[in-house]
C-alpha cells in the first residue's frame, strides 16, 4: 500500500514539475519576417500553405573539397535579407516524410554556416523550434540531406539513395512554408499590471 502511494506521489510530482517547466517565460512574437526575405524559390515563404517550394542544390566552391562533399550530400532552402534580422522562433511546414532530417542554420559575420539545431526523425507536418537566445543574421537556411533511410509509420525502411553528382528530382524536398519570428519587447503596461 505504501509503495503504491509513494509511486502515485512521485508521478504527481513529475507531472507537476513538467507543467511548471513547460510554462516557462512566455513572449509575444513578431509578424513572420520570412515574408520579407528573398530566395531562389519564394513558394516556401509566401504565406500560402497550398504552394510548395523545393530545396535547391548547394553551390559548391571548385577549390574547396569540403564544399564539394556538402553539395553531393545535401540540398538547401536559403532565405536572405539586405538588413540583419533577429530570429527567435522557426516554424517549418511540410508534408510528412519530406523533412524527416534537416539542420536549422544561420550565417554568421565570418560568412560561416552555424547549426542551431539538427532535427532527426521528424514525422510532424509542422515543426516548431524556439531558440533560447535570439540570433541576428542576413541569411538563414534549412540544410536537408539528399538521401536517408526512413523509419516511417510502419517501421519499414525507405531509401532515397541516389548517385553522387546533381540531385535527382526526388532528392529535392518539398516545403510548404518556412516562418521566422522574433520576440517582441514586453509591454510595460502589462508588466506593471502583472505585479
Amino acid at each position: 500500500m505504501r509503495i503504491g502511494l509513494l509511486a502515485i506521489t512521485l508521478c504527481g510530482l513529475v507531472v507537476l514539475s513538467g507543467c511548471i517547466l513547460a510554462s516557462g517565460p512566455s513572449f509575444e512574437l513578431s509578424e513572420n519576417i520570412a515574408l520579407d526575405a528573398t530566395s531562389e524559390d519564394n513558394r516556401f515563404h509566401d504565406d500560402n500553405m497550398h504552394t510548395r517550394g523545393e530545396t535547391g542544390p548547394i553551390l559548391e566552391d571548385e577549390k574547396d573539397e569540403a564544399s564539394q562533399m556538402e553539395s553531393d550530400k545535401f540540398t538547401e532552402a536559403v532565405l536572405k535579407w539586405r538588413q540583419p534580422q533577429t530570429i527567435q522562433q522557426v516554424v517549418v511546414k511540410a508534408e510528412e516524410g519530406q523533412l524527416e532530417f534537416f539542420a536549422i542554420q544561420y550565417m554568421n559575420e565570418a560568412e560561416e554556416w552555424i547549426t542551431v539545431k539538427e532535427v532527426k526523425d521528424n514525422l510532424r507536418t509542422v515543426y516548431r523550434y524556439t531558440l533560447k537566445d535570439p540570433i541576428v543574421t542576413t541569411r538563414f537556411r534549412l540544410k536537408v540531406p539528399r538521401r536517408w533511410d526512413s523509419r516511417r509509420i510502419t517501421g519499414s525502411k525507405r531509401s532515397t539513395r541516389g548517385e553522387t553528382g546533381a540531385p535527382s528530382a526526388d532528392e529535392y524536398k518539398k516545403i510548404q512554408e518556412i516562418e521566422l519570428y522574433y520576440a517582441l519587447p514586453p509591454d510595460p503596461a502589462a508588466a506593471m499590471a502583472a505585479e
